[in-house]
């Protein structure tokens, strides 16, 4: 999501929490190098079946 040049970012009450458009950007940023057609990716983890007590 690109914010216009003319209107600045929402100042929080707190700085310490962070606007919906940090929000979005932060998504953005971590999502960016995701490929959508590899394998599991729409799996959760309540949709993957728990080994670990073998």
């Amino acid at each position: 999501m690109n914010q216009p040049d003319d209107t600045p970012a929402p100042i929080p009450e707190d700085a310490r929490e962070v606007t919906e458009y940090q929000r979005e950007e932060q998504d953005q940023l971590e999502h960016q190098h995701d490929d959508p057609d590899a394998p599991g990716t729409q799996q959760t983890q309540g949709d993957i079946a728990d080994e670990s007590s073998r």
